[in-house]
């Protein structure tokens, strides 16, 4: 591991066999001015790897809290964080909730070979001032949307609504509607224009 020592940080000196023209840094150590990074005895439960931006206030920090019924992991980057995988990579959430936030910006998923697969045992919800779909063909296949459901698929649009079920297909607007069923189409309005 190599760890610079950063300007003002305090410094524990060695000699390689002893040889005083050649020196090494063993350690970094904290004073007055470079205190540690929590207070004590707040911290006493806490192991961390911290560095500090170079000129500057920020860090970057690897995070352990030990105490009994609060582990936890932490980890902090300053500015931007890169992670590589070279093969399989798994998260795993035993009991509990995971949340992602983005502030400011976007995000951005691809998948440039394969498929992506979510399965939801319950509900899933979506919230969006646009929400854009668009299917290409390419050397998968053609460009397919299938939306498939064994009971009910409802599309709703002010007071406007298309309700799918295993019997009927209906559309409706207001008062007026078109349902159709294996019985027929029924065709309910105030007034039915047919033009040819």
């Amino acid at each position: 591991m190599l760890a610079i020592p950063r300007i003002g940080q305090e410094v524990v000196v060695d000699f390689l066999h002893g040889d005083p023209d050649q020196p090494i840094v063993t350690g970094r150590t904290y004073h007055a001015s470079n205190i540690p990074p929590g207070g004590l005895p707040g911290s006493k439960t806490q192991m961390a790897f911290r560095s500090k931006t170079h000129k500057g206030e920020g860090y970057n920090e690897l995070l352990f809290e030990d105490a009994k019924g609060s582990e936890r992991l932490a980890l902090h980057a300053q500015k931007d964080m890169h992670t590589t995988v070279k093969n399989d990579q798994s998260l795993v959430v035993e009991a509990g909730n995971r949340s992602l936030l983005i502030q400011t910006g976007d995000e951005n998923k691809t998948v440039e070979q394969g498929n992506l697969t979510e399965n939801v045992c319950q509900k899933r919800s979506t919230e969006a001032n646009v929400v854009q779909v668009k299917t290409m063909a390419g050397k998968a296949g053609a460009g397919t949307q299938l939306y498939e459901a064994e009971d009910d698929i409802t599309l709703k649009v002010g007071s406007g609504t298309l309700q799918m079920t295993k019997t009927n297909i209906k559309i409706s607007f207001g008062g007026a509607s078109i349902e159709l069923n294996d019985s027929g189409v029924t065709v309910l309005g105030g007034q039915i224009n047919i033009n040819k």
